[in-house]
């Protein structure tokens, strides 16, 4: 059972008693700059500053404008996290969050 947890327009954020953020995207949403922001700063207060574990289950019909993902690529940093993971239900999903982690720095090549 999560100790936090929050609900925005496009993700369900909850910090989990084992003290890892799980992310959960909300089918058929659409992320644009505000939701991006948004679900960062519930992130960001979240874990209280601190480095975190952090799961993304990115599973169901769900997109990024491309906006969003530049405020993200500026606003997500590897002072902040752990690790991450993410779980997908499709190759396509899989393609863009390995092109977004790429872009990111947060890897060194595709997986």
């Amino acid at each position: 059972m999560p100790t936090n947890h929050f609900t925005t327009r496009t993700a369900e954020i909850s910090l989990e008693k084992e003290g890892y953020i799980k992310i959960k995207m909300i089918p058929g949403s659409v992320v644009d700059t505000e939701d991006a922001l948004d679900n960062m700063l519930v992130i960001k207060n979240l874990s209280e500053g601190k480095k975190t574990l952090k799961l993304m289950d990115a599973r169901g019909n769900w997109s990024i404008t491309a906006e969003a993902r530049k405020v993200s690529q500026k606003n997500i940093t590897p002072e902040t996290t752990l690790a991450r993971a993410y779980i997908v239900d499709s190759y396509l999903t899989k393609i863009m969050l390995s092109f977004f982690q790429y872009n990111l720095g947060l890897c060194e090549k595709f997986p």
